[in-house]
């Protein structure tokens, strides 16, 4: 499988500015949903971070009490992910070719995740990622809309290309997978404040 040459061109935005990205999220993390994700998981288990960038969430995932794994495309990123999380599980790969056994997580995380892959990836990519799941919560975050790879002007990163969804085309995406007890939700973007909302989903998986 081809990664789109948009998303490429995000990726290696991140991977210049991977520093000032980690910077500028780094008082704007989602606490309290790391928390109810967390409480939705068995303590200890492995959670998939899918895209974890330079590893903010990672790190509030840790201290909630899980034991996450970061995967994500840019090496940038990870290099700083690295420097926040020296000795934590860390796999640069694309989420087609991810180097572990169906059900090997009791969670998945996925904040901005499908941001950079076009829709018309979304459904087969969620079922590999959920293929790796065992059990647990999983939380979906993406920007609030209907573009597809739609270039945009980043703040900190520059040009990158961008995809979009409304609530309820994610709440689908999660309910017709098997993902129950969903909750919903648009939120401001932590960056952009109410310009760019995002949509925020969380639930809980069974095999």
């Amino acid at each position: 499988m081809e990664l789109d040459d948009r998303t490429l061109t995000s990726v290696a935005a991140y991977d210049e500015y991977a520093r000032a990205y980690q910077e500028s999220l780094r008082l704007r993390r989602p606490v309290a949903d790391v928390r109810r994700f967390a409480d939705l998981a068995t303590r200890g288990d492995l959670v998939l971070d899918a895209g974890c960038g330079p590893a903010n969430d990672l790190r509030l995932l840790r201290d909630a009490g899980v034991h996450p794994v970061g995967v994500d495309l840019s090496l940038g990123a990870l290099r700083e992910a690295r420097m926040l999380l020296p000795r934590h599980p860390l796999v640069q790969a694309p989420f087609h070719a991810l180097p572990f056994r169906p059900r090997s997580f009791g969670g998945l995380w996925l904040s901005g995740t499908f941001n950079h892959l076009p829709r018309a990836a979304w459904r087969p990519t969620f079922a590999r990622l959920l293929d790796l799941l065992d059990r647990g919560p999983v939380y979906l975050a993406v920007y609030r809309g209907d573009r597809d790879l739609a270039e945009v002007e980043h703040p900190v990163l520059g040009t990158v290309h961008d995809s979009e969804a409304s609530d309820a085309e994610v709440e689908a995406l999660l309910a017709s997978h098997g993902v129950k007890d969903l909750t919903v939700e648009i939120r401001p973007d932590p960056i952009l404040d109410r310009r760019r909302p995002w949509v925020v989903a969380l639930g809980t998986f069974e095999r």
